[in-house]
């Protein structure tokens, strides 16, 4: 292989002189002239003179991209060759080699054959005429019957050296597919991965995949310019005529939901179009396009070739927001944001309320939002449609608010994300959007005497008040409260022997994230909600089995009123043993050590 492949021939074909062979000459045609110039000029068609050759013809295959691959027609000769057996990968392999949580990077090799030489005494038997040239392959044709083992054997060889470097890989053909538990390592391996096969000579494709351009190093993804150009031929032909048919604007309408997973903004600007492809009767008779689905075309042509984030920054600011018929409420972070609704906002739908609460305490904490990736949690699933999915059809007045909603998020470069969180759960902005005092969940002794007894009594009760802490020493986020140890709990290191977290629910992804760099063990309660997003978190992060609280209405009251919270008996709490700080394996897995005790061991 170091001089190039041998083709493994059974017996020797037999070789003609290329003269009077009309019958086998390849039929030419303008792509096929432009492929055999490219590939001229890349070497991997030369000419030579006439001697005894095996002649076959050339045709042309189109490719996922719409490209075009030159496809040697060796039937006649593949019939000398001797085909090893070998197995590739296929996709039930796939599930066995990635871990849960995986990060995955993929390396398409260019013209991947094209890389493997042909041994020069070997390739008298890949020749073509093509107008009257005589041409023959200098490297691994598609076509011939033993290439596909001869590659894989190579790129086998080059997977096994990636995982001597503690890679894990998987290779079928041209595609190398690399994961980590770490993205940061993933990417790392990419760039040695990248690295290593530019070494050897091959040339990488761009990592097109799905029709996106996926860019990890620079943490883009963008469309082809393949997919903008048909995006400008198609609203181009649209506005040249200022008319459109049902199945036009149907086709457009799929072309623009598929790219704008890619553009930023692109579902958010194709609305109007959308619309006018639901109003439309399914004929082919064509019809005048509405002046706002124009506008939101040219946009398009403007702006199809902007790119998007693979990975948005995790959330630094944590907001829920709650509405009611009177008023509107958040909480961001610690902080307590509320209004009255003006008199022209009172009678609006209660979806309306609910989003324009979300803008309302964006707009009031812009400066403080502004660079920022923000979590929004909100028990209205309206809301987190029409901001996940930048709008939508059904509501007008949504889709207004909406719009409002991302300009404001553009203008201070704000970035949102959304996460459902139950009505049970949103008790604090709850509160607050009817002008109460926000709720103080405290467990009475009869339900800590029980955890203290098992784990030791913390030192330290991390959120509490005046009227509400289980140990003398304790944290309060009212700094008028003159009886607490600290104030404002993220505002201070944590490094406790044994501390005591009870925060309102909506706070739990800050308190995992908080404990990142703390040290020490802590008693979190939390409420068993099997589909929120940190509770894997919060699992990996345990030092065993959770402790859970029973008969919640006998033992939990909200300290402000004296009365359990409302809903009691449809929620549990559990208490997790969790240790604080951050371990990093060589796996790149970033969790802490995870051993689940059973019941009756009492391993610290």
């Amino acid at each position: 292989m170091i001089e190039g492949y041998r083709i493994p021939f059974s017996r020797k074909p037999p070789l003609i002189h290329p003269h009077h062979t009309n019958h086998i000459h390849t039929p030419p045609s303008e792509e096929m002239s432009q492929l055999i110039s490219q590939m001229k000029k890349e070497n991997v068609l030369q000419p030579v003179p006439s001697s005894p050759s095996f002649l076959s013809t050339m045709f042309l295959r189109p490719k996922p991209d719409g490209s075009l691959r030159p496809i040697f027609n060796l039937k006649n000769l593949n019939k000398f060759v001797c085909t090893p057996q070998f197995r590739l990968v296929n996709m039930h392999k796939v599930p066995e080699f990635l871990q849960k949580q995986d990060w995955m990077g993929k390396i398409d090799i260019s013209q991947a054959y094209f890389h493997v030489a042909i041994v020069k005494s070997k390739r008298c038997f890949l020749r073509l005429i093509y107008r009257n040239e005589l041409l023959e392959m200098t490297c691994l044709p598609f076509g011939l019957s033993s290439a596909p083992s001869a590659y894989a054997s190579i790129t086998a060889w080059i997977a096994q050296l990636l995982r001597d470097e503690g890679i894990r890989t998987l290779v079928y053909l041209d595609d190398f597919l690399l994961v980590h538990q770490d993205p940061t390592t993933l990417s790392q391996h990419l760039d040695y991965a990248v690295q290593l096969l530019n070494q050897l000579g091959w040339q990488i494709n761009r990592l097109e995949f799905l029709g996106i351009i996926w860019n990890p190093w620079s943490n883009t993804k963008t469309l082809p310019d393949k997919k903008t150009a048909k995006i400008k031929s198609s609203i181009n032909q649209i506005l040249s005529s200022g008319q459109a048919s049902f199945s036009e604007i149907q086709s457009l309408v799929g072309l623009l939901n598929f790219s704008s997973f890619a553009v930023p903004r692109g579902r958010l600007n194709f609305r109007h179009i959308q619309s006018f492809n639901h109003n439309l009767p399914e004929i082919a008779q064509k019809f005048n396009v509405p002046i706002l689905a124009k506008t939101e075309m040219k946009w398009w042509l403007k702006n199809c070739y902007q790119s998007t984030a693979i990975h948005i920054a995790p959330p630094s600011h944590f907001l829920t927001t709650d509405a009611s018929d009177i008023a509107w409420g958040a909480r961001l972070d610690n902080t307590n944001i509320q209004g009255l609704w003006r008199p022209h906002e009172r009678d609006l739908h209660c979806n309306q309320k609910e989003l324009l609460a979300v803008h309302k305490a964006i707009e009031r904490m812009r400066t403080t939002l502004a660079n920022k990736t923000v979590m929004l949690q909100t028990d209205n699933r309206t809301v987190i449609a029409y901001i996940r999915n930048e709008g939508g059809t059904r509501s007008q007045a949504l889709m207004t608010l909406t719009f409002n909603l991302f300009a404001l998020l553009d203008r201070y470069n704000i970035k949102l994300t959304t996460f459902h969180i139950p009505g049970i759960y949103n008790s604090e902005a709850d509160h607050l959007s009817r002008k109460m005092l926000s709720p103080e969940w405290h467990l009475l002794p009869s339900a800590l005497e029980t955890i203290f007894a098992k784990w030791g009594v913390p030192t330290m009760d991390l959120f509490a008040s005046r009227i509400a802490h289980v140990v003398k020493d304790y944290c309060s986020i009212d700094l008028s409260d003159d009886q607490a140890k600290m104030h404002d709990a993220f505002a201070h290191p944590w490094s406790f022997q044994l501390a005591w977290v009870f925060p309102p629910p909506c706070l739990m992804p800050r308190v995992l994230n908080h404990l990142n760099s703390a040290s020490g063990i802590y008693l979190v309660v939390a409420p068993r909600w099997e589909r929120v997003f940190w509770r894997p978190d919060l699992k990996q992060r345990a030092l065993g089995p959770p402790h859970t609280i029973w008969n919640l209405r006998q033992v939990l009251v909200d300290a402000t009123s004296g009365h359990p919270p409302p809903k009691v008996d449809e929620m549990t709490l559990e208490v997790w043993r969790c240790g604080g700080g951050r371990m990093i394996y060589q796996t790149g897995h970033q969790n802490r050590k995870n051993f689940y005790c059973q019941v009756g061991d009492h391993r610290p």
